[in-house]
């Protein structure tokens, strides 16, 4: 509380109430499932492509990026990975999205289901279940962080808040609300990582251009690494090769990013949303921007002692930190704003709602579940899904591993056998698929225990590969086994052997 005032307390609350009116102000239109989930197919692209860009830019990026270049033999080697975007939206851009929008699906599980049977459609939204409860929980668990060291609340209490807010917005305004407030924080985003350039820049001897010299001089602004060690995070090799696997499952069978592109009024609108949201990549290096300013201020001020034992166990702390301890009062609140804003979890819960329902309802599938009853029923899930969200991120708490590798990994046990089931749905005729359930076995066990070699005695210490090769493993795993050509054809709707 000694580095919170009342003026700061004014302007973050001032946020949340600005998404809650948004929420409220369009809670009438929410007369049925298409509106409250997909919008009515009827959302600007340019406000879509804003909402990627914040769904993907997280309050992980918010705080773990500009962590990656302060810390010791820190750089922009995270820029390589910015490579796999251009890669993977060009690929879902031109080869799949034109598909989900000819169906009119209203997800990437419902064209697995429609194309190889209901209980791989409905296995396909288990795996983005978990998958989404274990990345975004990392969301919650990076900001409830912050907050618990701005108000001394007990970190469940944080929890709690965090998601509160979001459950709130959602229920109110459907994916609607979700997308005009992700536009809200887009905007918040960049305002927020600008301030602490120029914050630290304007003090800085020489101004902005001598921060970045000196950036360069101390090896701070290098972002190639051509290393082939398998064990090394990021490399170039890493960006051109593994992590388009990862983009383009997070784009494509996510429907945390998925429902985003299926909101807009056509296949073009969508690919123009999609295309025009490479820009966020900016975002990625306005971050990168921070983390050398951080290095630069603290090249020459010392860490409050409120905060520095903190950020030496954990260096992800280093922008909070700094945000709590130098920023003046107002400018301070509406920083704490914007990492609010970044790691709101109002999209996902947009997106497990919607897929519960869709996936899983018989009434729904049929059409005999009324809209209202659909609309009640949508907003109970939501509530249900930030339960659970909330649940995981207490969890977390604790954890000393770093947000950034944290975060990817989470999602690459599942990641792997959503766009290996997707995959074969999209380009493989039945007749080759053998076991696509032992596949997806297959694929989660190996990145289990290729992730957590020294626990299963693989190796001593540490882990066999870095976690860009999980997901082009785990791929790889999911579509060998389920086409390897041995044992019986399986009728993939039915479940009988030919």
């Amino acid at each position: 509380m000694t580095y919170f005032g009342t003026l700061d307390w004014l302007v973050v609350g001032a946020y949340f109430a600005l998404v809650t009116w948004i929420g409220h102000r369009l809670s009438g239109r929410q007369s049925n499932v298409h509106e409250y989930f997909l919008g009515s197919r009827s959302l600007p692209w340019y406000a879509v492509s804003a909402s990627i860009i914040s769904t993907t830019v997280s309050g992980v990026t918010f705080i773990g990026v500009p962590a990656l270049v302060f810390a010791d033999g820190g750089d922009f080697r995270y820029l390589q990975f910015c490579v796999a975007g251009f890669i993977s939206k060009w690929i879902f851009g031109h080869w799949i999205m034109p598909k989900l929008y000819a169906g009119s699906y209203a997800s990437p599980y419902d064209y697995i289901r429609d194309r190889l049977g209901s209980r791989f459609g409905q296995l396909s939204a288990l795996l983005f279940f978990a998958g989404a409860i274990l990345g975004q929980g990392v969301r919650i668990f990076a900001v409830s962080l912050v907050l618990e060291l701005l108000t001394g609340l007990d970190f469940t209490w944080c929890v709690s808040l965090s998601v509160g807010v979001a459950v709130l917005s959602t229920w109110l305004g459907g994916v609607r609300a979700v997308v005009w407030t992700d536009v809200v924080q887009f905007v918040m985003l960049i305002a927020g990582g600008s301030i602490a350039v120029w914050y630290v820049a304007a003090e800085y001897p020489g101004g902005f251009t001598a921060l970045m010299s000196a950036a360069d001089d101390a090896g701070k602004t290098r972002i190639f690494d051509f290393s082939t060690d398998p064990l090394v995070s990021f490399t170039f090799w890493a960006g051109i090769f593994a992590m388009p696997f990862q983009n383009l499952a997070a784009y494509g069978t996510d429907q945390l990013n998925t429902q985003r592109m299926l909101c807009c009024r056509s296949v073009s609108e969508a690919r123009r949303a999609l295309y025009a949201s490479n820009i966020g990549e900016g975002v990625v290096v306005l971050f990168l921007l921070v983390g050398v300013s951080l290095w630069g201020f603290y090249g020459r001020e010392v860490i409050d002692p409120a905060f520095a034992g903190m950020v030496a166990e954990n260096t992800d702390r280093i922008f909070p930190a700094f945000i709590l301890s130098e920023l003046p009062s107002g400018l301070r609140g509406f920083m704490v704003a914007a990492l609010f804003a970044a790691a709101m979890s109002s999209p996902v819960l947009s997106a497990l709602a919607e897929t519960s329902l869709t996936m899983f309802h018989d009434g729904h599938r049929r059409g005999t579940l009324a809209d209202a009853d659909a609309v009640w029923l949508s907003r109970l899930l939501v509530a249900f899904w930030g339960v659970a969200l909330g649940g995981f991120a207490i969890m977390l708490g604790g954890t000393d591993e770093r947000l950034i590798p944290l975060a990817f990994a989470m999602t690459a046990y599942t990641y792997g056998s959503m766009l290996g089931l997707f995959l074969m749905a999209l380009f493989i005729p039945k007749r080759y698929i053998r076991q696509p359930a032992l596949g997806v076995v297959a694929s989660i066990v190996g990145v289990l225990v290729i992730d957590n070699a020294a626990m299963f005695g693989l190796v001593e210490s540490g882990k066999l590969v870095a976690f860009p090769w999980l997901f082009p493993l785990g791929l790889g795993l999911c579509l060998g086994v389920a086409l390897l050509p041995v044992g019986k054809h399986h009728d993939l709707e039915s479940g009988s052997a030919t």
